[in-house]
């Protein structure tokens, strides 16, 4: 039996830009606009990004992301990060 995937784009709440595809499983599901730490290749940082799953979903992100919805997440999610690599230097 052969299971189905779609690719499902993620993009970086920081800097905006598409960062990495994934394959899902069709069955796999999560609420629109889930967020995942992922290594951003433009901010050359660890990021939550945005996971779209069709046309209409990237749209909707990158207007979010124009009017700015992701800024506090961008400032929380650098500070937990700093706090990490504190952690880890110790």
């Amino acid at each position: 039996m052969s299971k189905s995937y779609d690719t499902h784009e993620f993009y970086c709440i920081k800097c905006g830009q598409k960062n990495i595809s994934l394959q899902r499983k069709v069955n796999h599901k999560h609420a629109k606009h889930h967020m995942k730490k992922l290594w951003c290749w433009h901010c050359k940082e660890e990021m939550n990004c945005v996971e779209c799953k069709n046309d209409e979903e990237v749209k909707e992100f990158k207007n979010n992301f124009l009017a700015g919805k992701y800024l506090k997440e961008v400032e929380r999610s650098t500070r937990i990060t700093q706090k990490e690599q504190l952690v880890w230097a110790q």
